[in-house]
């Protein structure tokens, strides 16, 4: 049988960058290399290359997508999104790269990628489910003490101060006091020139994956985050600062509701093949808090965690949403 040739990403255009590479070294580990030649593709502002083990570099042809090598030309039949994280997967610009070249792909097109990845955007799509969500404020860049004042008269202390487009929890703050809100707004605005203010939530923070299979839409048993740190940041999610407790300690019926809204959210929001969506458990009721059109893929990330929990080899879960990508895209 001829192997399938798959285009795994890996890399982007953020400080995220790090964080696609550990994701994709893991997922490549678990393709079924005896079905598929698996090609890590390397996705930088500076050149899309493909490198062979002994260093040696290989450009994209931006004009199909294929490689030029020392074997000759090679297409692809599938992209694999899974491992990369932030611009220019997150936020859709290369799906509608790929859409116009007609190459499939795993993962969220063009919009749900990028209204998920605006978490502002994202807000006010997901408000017609009905889910319950904290108030914020979105400001945009210029001087981050004209925003204070703003903030102060519409949100209630502590807040956190987030870039809206970025993630992995680069340039977030915890703000508590009234002079701490000009600092945080200028860390954020290091990393996008947007910024989302949103109350804080005091509650249990969760986390629950979905997938699609079989033309079903289907979530997994969820996670319960319990950081060491002020809230779930770097440390805590790469760093070994937090504890994650899969499947999540919750009530049938709670576990049931969660994922419910999950499944609704992925649905409103047009996702595809797989998503992580994030929630803060206050006084019996579900906040969201965002969704994540690429989750973390490493051995530790929450969905290969609650892929566990569901009782399927992570493996096998993998080679599933390719296979699923092959046949339905």
């Amino acid at each position: 049988m001829n192997k399938i040739n798959i285009a795994l990403l890996t890399g982007g255009y953020s400080a995220e960058a790090n964080i696609s590479l550990l994701s994709a070294t893991k997922v490549h580990e678990w393709i079924d290399h005896s079905i598929y030649n698996v090609f890590l593709i390397f996705i930088t502002p500076s050149d899309w290359y493909y490198k062979e083990d002994d260093g040696q570099k290989f450009s994209i042809n931006k004009n199909d997508f294929s490689i030029e090598t020392g074997y000759g030309k090679i297409n692809f039949q599938l992209v694999v999104f899974f491992p990369l994280h932030g611009p220019p997967a997150e936020d859709g610009k290369i799906q509608g790269y790929f859409d116009m070249l007609n190459i499939r792909y795993t993962g969220c097109g063009v919009l749900a990628s990028a209204i998920s990845f605006d978490k502002a955007a994202c807000k006010t799509f997901v408000k017609n489910t009905n889910v319950d969500m904290a108030k914020s404020v979105l400001c945009f860049a210029n001087n981050a003490a004209d925003h204070v004042s703003h903030i102060l008269r519409e949100l209630t202390l502590p807040v956190f101060v987030k870039p809206n487009k970025n993630g992995s929890s680069y340039g977030v703050t915890k703000v508590k006091e009234d002079n701490e809100l000009e600092e945080a707004l200028t860390k954020a605005f290091n990393f996008d020139n947007e910024v989302i203010v949103e109350e804080f939530i005091e509650g249990r923070e969760f986390s629950c994956g979905v997938y699609e299979s079989g033309g079903k839409t289907i979530a997994l048993p969820p996670t319960e985050i319990i950081s060491q740190t002020d809230f779930f940041d770097y440390q805590a999610k790469y760093e070994g600062k937090s504890r994650e407790v899969t499947p999540a300690e919750l009530s049938v019926s709670q576990t049931s509701e969660i994922q419910e809204w999950s499944k609704k959210i992925f649905i409103a929001l047009g996702c595809r093949t797989l998503s992580r969506i994030d929630f803060i458990l206050k006084n019996g009721s579900f906040y969201f808090l965002e969704a994540n059109s690429t989750p973390g893929m490493t051995n530790e990330s929450l969905v290969p965690q609650q892929v566990r929990a569901a009782g399927m080899d992570v493996s096998k879960f993998i080679n599933n949403l390719i296979f699923e990508g092959l046949n339905t895209n």
